[in-house]
């Protein structure tokens, strides 16, 4: 068996990760060492850069990144530095969906994308990591037309998480269902990237 692969991700992908790991480690002949930091520290770049060199300063070996290179400023510098090597996708909604199928879903409107782990996470990143409130939230996504909630079928989620997020930005949400065949491939060619 291969080398473990050391994967570091924010946690806004920890459920969906965590749902596709037997498949990981399977097609890659070996285990996934996931680390995970919390949800919305590229809020506060300093804090991102400050937990990202907390867990990697030391690391012998190359590690895999799963964040997007717009999480942070200097963040293709940072993870060279750090003997990190970052997904392709610039962005969390970009491991999930092909930008072309992102492009068709806006339709030309200002479309926000939800996760489910982004759903379930919503008040550690808006209450916790933002500090939004109820009125910060309405003003964020004012020019918001639609919140598209990326259903992959991994968590349960009732009608009433869906209208008490609703409730704190005051945006409609239409629930759109994928398969995780795409996030899995971008995190089986970050793996490789870093495996001998």
């Amino acid at each position: 068996m291969e080398k473990p692969v050391p994967l570091l991700s924010c946690g806004i992908f920890k459920y969906e990760l965590e749902a596709i790991r037997p498949d990981l480690e399977r097609e890659l002949g070996t285990a996934i060492l996931a680390d995970f930091l919390p949800p919305a520290l590229d809020v506060n770049f300093n804090l991102l850069e400050s937990a990202l060199r907390g867990k990697l300063t030391d690391a012998k070996e190359p590690a895999a990144l799963l964040y997007g290179s717009m999480c942070h400023p200097n963040m293709p510098a940072l993870t060279a530095d750090l003997n990190a090597i970052l997904p392709k996708p610039s962005n969390c909604m970009g491991m999930f969906v092909p930008p072309e199928r992102l492009e068709q879903l806006s339709g030309g409107e200002n479309i926000f994308f939800l996760t489910l782990g982004g759903l379930r996470q919503w008040k550690d990143i808006y209450l916790g990591g933002h500090g939004w409130d109820e009125v910060d939230a309405r003003m964020n996504f004012g020019y918001i037309d639609r919140i598209i909630l990326l259903d992959s079928g991994i968590l349960e989620y009732s009608d009433e998480d869906l209208f008490e997020f609703f409730e704190f930005t005051q945006t409609p949400i239409e629930v759109e269902p994928i398969n995780l065949d795409y996030f899995k491939a971008n995190v089986i060619a970050l793996c490789r990237q870093v495996m001998p």
